[in-house]
């Protein structure tokens, strides 16, 4: 018997006078289950629709993503999409809401049910070429308590309508992925150290500052492996290890890459600035809006700012002044990958190693101070140790 039937015997032996414990027992129910549906009865027996389940779920959710909030979301999406240059995630969208006067901004876990809810999602866009590992082990490991290790890098030329010119400098601490940056209309050494301590001055003084090898941070001018720039010298005069990663390995400074993809496909790429003040100034919010807004899955979904939170930041003094010349403290490290003709190029000087340590990455330390120049293999052992004529003379 169905248990709809059930119900309408159960009702119709309790109306003939039968007791409720009889029905149960006979039923192989209970007498709660009898009464319940008795009183159901009685209040609609005047149909058979009584007798039918009724749905549990509620009338109302009063955490639903309300039906306007629901369609911005989904118009910002399409928009984003239409964009070939641009992103579409939830910060992607979160920032598209805020450019176009939505407020309050609703939160990615909820931008993503929606999404979902509405069968929009779709895999990301991967970049054609990909990093293939040599399988060989890599001496730098970075430091992943917050405020250690920054990696730093540059982004331009660029234009804007026109004919402006200028370039982004691109921080980020690797230990909680807060973001400070800073847009140049020149690349002169005296700019460019300029900018960087600057975004130091608002995001503290780290303990490794990792650099790709261009000229811009750690200069240039023939021979360059005698000269470093002036961001260099503020390194070494802050007490900050300036790090060179191996020539033609983008990837070693990940991070700060992959913030360039979300700095260029989800800010500069989706709107007209009219002017450097005005790419400056939302330049300026997109920065702070990534820090407050961006949730990371290595931070376990915390956001760069709440990997801050009761964190102390070695704050530089806005009357800070470079050093004139390279101080005599403090050490330089450059990582280099050994090929089989067992040179280890340090920016135009070359050394020869022996044979045993080729195919391995290595690390140079240029001491400074003693004008000395240390090579240690993956082990940490010394396998080169020689003089370093450094010039004092920035270039």
């Amino acid at each position: 018997m169905s248990e709809e039937k059930l119900r309408q015997e159960a009702v119709r032996r309790r109306l003939e006078g039968e007791s409720p414990t009889e029905i149960a027992a006979a039923l192989g129910r209970t007498t709660r289950w009898v009464r319940k549906w008795v009183a159901r009865h009685g209040d609609d027996g005047h149909t058979d629709r009584w007798a039918q389940s009724r749905s549990r779920a509620p009338i109302s959710s009063p955490t639903r993503t309300p039906a306007e909030v629901e369609a911005q979301v989904l118009a910002s999406r399409a928009r984003l999409v239409a964009n070939p240059q641009a992103q579409y995630g939830s910060l992607a969208i979160q920032w598209d809401l805020r450019r176009v006067g939505i407020h309050p901004i609703p939160p990615a876990r909820t931008i993503e049910r929606v999404l979902a809810r509405n069968g929009v999602t779709q895999p990301r866009r991967r970049r054609s070429e990909q990093y293939q590992s040599k399988n060989v082990p890599y001496p730098a490991r970075i430091d992943a308590e917050p405020g250690t290790t920054h990696q730093i890098d540059m982004i331009g030329p660029r234009h804007l309508f026109g004919a402006a010119r200028f370039h982004t400098m691109n921080l980020i601490d690797v230990g909680s992925h807060r973001v400070g940056n800073d847009i140049v209309t020149e690349t002169r050494p005296a700019v460019l150290v300029a900018a960087l301590t600057g975004i130091w001055g608002r995001v503290g003084v780290p303990s490794v500052a990792q650099f790709d090898n261009h000229a811009n941070f750690r200069g240039g001018i023939p021979p360059a492996w005698r000269y470093f720039s002036p961001i260099v010298a503020a390194c070494l005069d802050l007490d900050v290890t300036p790090r060179f990663i191996p020539v033609r390995e983008p990837w070693r400074n990940g991070v700060v890459e992959h913030f360039n993809d979300v700095w260029d496909k989800s800010f500069f790429r989706t709107e007209v600035f009219t002017s450097i003040d005005h790419l400056r100034a939302e330049n300026t919010a997109f920065v702070e809006f990534h820090n407050t807004h961006h949730r990371y899955s290595a931070h376990a979904g915390a956001t760069p700012n709440q990997m801050w939170e009761n964190r102390l930041s070695a704050a530089l003094p806005t009357d800070y002044k470079p050093p004139p010349q390279l101080p005599a403290r403090g050490r330089i490290e450059v990582v280099r990958y050994i090929r089989s003709n067992r040179q280890l190029g340090l920016f135009g000087k070359r050394i020869t190693l022996a044979e045993k340590d080729i195919h391995q990455y290595v690390t140079a330390i240029i001491k400074v101070r003693a004008r000395q120049l240390v090579v240690i293999d993956i082990n940490g052992e010394v396998i080169h140790h020689s003089d370093f004529a450094l010039a004092r003379e920035l270039r």
